[in-house]
C-alpha cells in the first residue's frame, strides 16, 4: 500500500482507536443531576433453573466502570468474576460453576457513579435468580443512622450472617465474610432481599478497605438490638434500627509523671480515663532503693484534662528514685492500662512543697451572656481539696447580693459541679464567688487571701422555645433502666444536647431551647449508665433500643412544638 493510501485511512483508523480506548460520555447539554439506573438485566429477576455463567446489566447512562466493579456483591460467593463492557452495558462472567438448587442474590451498591457528573445510584439494586425450582423470599429492612448528623448516610455496607448451630458465639466479623450484603441508600435505608429462612446477625459497616470484613478502629460499625429470625410464618423483618459507632480497642498508656511538689505528682495518660476506675488503692508509689511503698492519699482527675490526674502522697524524699504504677484503671471504652506501659520512674528534685490551692478552670467565662437558667457549672482546683471547706468558700449571688442555694456534686477531689436548686431569673446578672483563703488541701495548705469572682448574664426566656410530646415504649420485656430523651441542636455542633429522663412511657417537655434545627431521640438506658451503648460486633453485644424522630425539628422563639410522638419498639 502506498503512503498516500495510508494517509487517506488515518482519520478512520484514528476514530476507531479512540472509540476503543475508553469510555466517552456524551458531551454538552444541561447539567446531569439524575442518578444512574439499571434498566434491564439478564437473566430476568426471579429466574429459576438458571445454569449459565454470566449476567448482563444495562444502565440508562454511562457509568464509571471501576465504581461498578467495586460495588457488585454476589451471595453466596461465586469466586472470581470477569467484566466485559460495551457502552452502557456490562457482562459479568463467572469463572466457576454455580451451586445446585441455590438462590443467588446479586447486589449493585450505591457507590456506582455516572460518568458525566458522578451522580451515585439512589438505592442499592438487587437481582435474584435460582439454579433450582424456587426463589428464597426472606427479607430484612431498616435504617442505619450515622455517627454524626452531617455524615454521609448512603453507601454503608449492611452484612447479614446466617447463624447455624450456635455459630453466633464464635462469629467474628473481623475474619468471617457475610452470607448476604447490601448498601444503604439515601437516608440510610437498606433492604436485604431473597434470604433463606433462618436466624441472622446484622452488622452495619462503613467498609473503608472494601474487603467485606469489619476492621476495628478503622471502620464505623453498628449492631441492632437483637438477632433476627425469619420463618415461614414471619419471613419479613422490618423497622430495624442501627446506629453507627466507632470501637476503641487501644489500651491506654501512662505517658508522663511530673513532680509538682514533695507530695504531688501529675500523671498524664495517652487518652481520657474513667474517673471511677482511678482510685488510691490502684496506684502504687515505691522507693526503688528500699522497696518501701509510699502511701497514696488521694487521686483527682483535673478539670478539662480527662487524661491527667493529680496524685497526692505522703512526703517524698529529695533525690530518691521512685516508681509509680497504675493498676485497674480503664479508659472510657473500658480498655485496661497497657501492662507494659502502666509505670514510670521519677526522682524528686524539689527542695520543699510550696504549692497553694488555685482555681485552674471554670466552665462559665467571666462576662458570659446567654447562660441557661439551670446551668451546670464546673469548677476545677489545682489539687484535691477538703470538700467541707470548699463548699463553705463557694457561693452564687444575684444582682441584689442574695445567695442562690446550690446543689454541689464532686467529681473526684479536685472538680466540683454547681447546680442551682431553683431556676435562675431570665436576663439577669449573677456572680460566682470562690474564697480561696477558706479552701484548703489535704495538707491544710490554703489558697491566697483573695476571692475569685466570675459574673455572667442569663439568657432571655422570650427568645427561647420548647418541645413537648409523648414517649411510648411498647416492648414487653426490655423495660430495665430509664428512658433518656435528647434534643441536639444540629446548627450548634458544640452545644450540649438538652435532656430529660423519664422513668416510664408518658409525656415530656424540653424547655428553654434556642432557635434552630433539632434532632430528637430517645433510648432505653438498659445498663443505667446515662449514655447510649451501641453494642459490640465481637464478642457480640446487642445495642440499646432507640428511636429518632422522623424529621429534623425546626424551632422558633416563642413557638413551642407540641404533639411530638416517639414510639420505641
Amino acid at each position: 500500500m502506498s503512503n498516500r493510501n495510508l494517509h487517506s485511512f488515518s482519520p478512520l483508523l484514528l476514530l476507531l482507536l479512540c472509540s476503543c480506548a475508553g469510555q466517552q460520555a456524551p458531551q454538552g447539554g444541561p447539567v446531569d443531576t439524575d442518578p444512574p439506573q439499571i434498566i434491564s438485566t439478564y437473566p430476568a429477576p426471579n429466574t429459576t433453573r438458571y445454569n449459565e455463567r454470566r449476567l448482563v446489566f444495562e444502565f440508562d447512562e454511562y457509568v464509571e466502570r471501576r465504581t461498578f466493579e467495586e460495588s457488585i456483591f454476589i451471595s453466596p460467593a461465586v469466586g472470581r468474576v470477569e467484566f466485559d463492557w460495551s457502552g452502557t452495558e456490562v457482562e459479568v462472567r463467572f469463572t466457576e460453576p454455580l451451586r445446585k438448587n441455590t438462590t443467588y442474590v446479586v447486589t449493585i451498591g450505591t457507590d456506582v457513579a455516572d460518568l458525566r457528573n458522578r451522580n451515585k445510584m439512589e438505592r442499592a439494586f438487587s437481582l435474584a435468580f435460582s439454579t433450582g425450582d424456587a426463589i428464597d423470599y426472606g427479607m430484612i429492612e431498616g435504617k442505619v443512622y450515622t455517627l454524626k448528623p452531617d455524615d454521609r448516610s448512603e453507601g454503608v455496607m449492611v452484612f447479614a450472617y446466617q447463624l447455624v448451630n450456635g455459630s453466633g458465639d464464635t462469629l467474628n466479623p473481623v475474619h468471617v465474610a457475610p452470607s448476604y450484603v447490601t448498601q444503604t441508600g439515601k437516608g440510610g435505608e437498606f433492604t436485604l432481599q431473597h434470604l433463606a429462612l433462618g436466624t441472622y446477625r446484622i452488622l452495619a459497616v462503613r467498609d473503608s478497605y472494601k474487603n467485606l470484613l469489619y476492621d476495628p478502629e478503622v471502620d464505623e460499625y453498628g449492631v441492632p438490638t437483637r438477632d433476627i429470625v425469619l420463618t415461614e410464618e414471619d419471613s419479613v423483618a422490618s423497622g430495624i434500627r442501627i446506629r453507627l459507632s466507632k470501637q476503641d480497642t487501644t489500651a491506654p498508656r501512662l505517658l508522663k509523671v511530673t513532680v509538682q511538689g514533695r507530695t504531688q505528682l501529675l500523671l498524664e495518660c495517652s487518652e481520657p480515663m474513667h474517673q471511677g476506675t482511678f482510685f488510691p488503692q490502684g496506684v502504687f508509689v515505691v522507693d526503688t532503693l528500699s522497696n518501701r511503698e509510699v502511701s497514696v492519699k488521694s487521686i483527682a482527675q483535673l478539670y478539662s484534662k480527662p487524661a491527667s490526674f493529680m496524685v497526692v502522697t505522703d512526703t517524698l524524699e529529695k533525690e530518691r528514685p521512685y516508681r509509680i504504677r497504675v493498676s485497674d484503671a480503664r479508659d472510657l471504652a473500658g480498655n485496661p492500662m497497657h501492662p507494659l506501659a502502666n509505670s514510670i520512674s521519677f526522682t524528686v528534685t524539689n527542695e520543699r512543697d510550696s504549692l497553694d490551692v488555685r482555681v485552674i478552670g471554670i466552665s462559665v467565662a467571666d462576662s458570659a451572656k446567654g447562660i441557661v437558667l439551670r446551668p451546670d457549672i464546673l469548677v476545677g482546683f489545682s489539687t484535691p481539696v477538703v470538700r467541707e471547706e470548699a463548699e463553705r468558700g463557694i457561693r452564687l449571688v444575684d444582682s441584689r447580693n442574695k445567695v442562690v442555694p446550690l446543689h454541689l456534686r464532686w467529681f473526684g477531689g479536685a472538680t466540683v459541679g454547681l447546680h442551682p436548686r431553683e431556676e435562675l431569673a431570665g436576663k439577669s446578672f449573677y456572680r460566682l464567688e470562690i474564697g480561696l483563703s477558706s479552701i484548703k488541701d489535704l495538707f491544710s495548705r490554703r489558697g491566697r487571701d483573695t476571692t475569685l469572682a466570675v459574673t455572667f448574664e442569663t439568657l432571655d426566656p422570650e427568645a427561647l422555645s420548647a418541645i413537648e410530646g409523648r414517649v411510648i415504649d411498647t416492648h414487653p420485656t426490655d423495660t430495665s433502666g430509664s428512658l433518656i430523651l435528647t434534643a441536639q441542636n444540629v446548627e450548634k455542633k458544640d452545644a450540649a444536647p438538652a435532656q430529660v429522663v423519664l422513668s416510664s412511657s408518658g409525656p415530656f417537655r424540653l424547655n428553654y431551647l434556642e432557635e434552630g434545627r433539632y434532632i430528637l431521640e430517645v433510648f432505653r438506658d438498659r445498663n443505667k449508665n446515662m449514655r447510649y451503648d451501641s453494642g459490640l460486633p465481637f464478642p457480640f453485644q446487642t445495642s440499646e433500643r432507640f428511636v429518632q424522630y422522623r424529621d429534623t425539628l425546626r424551632l422558633r422563639a416563642r413557638w413551642p412544638l407540641e404533639g411530638i410522638l416517639l414510639e420505641l419498639r
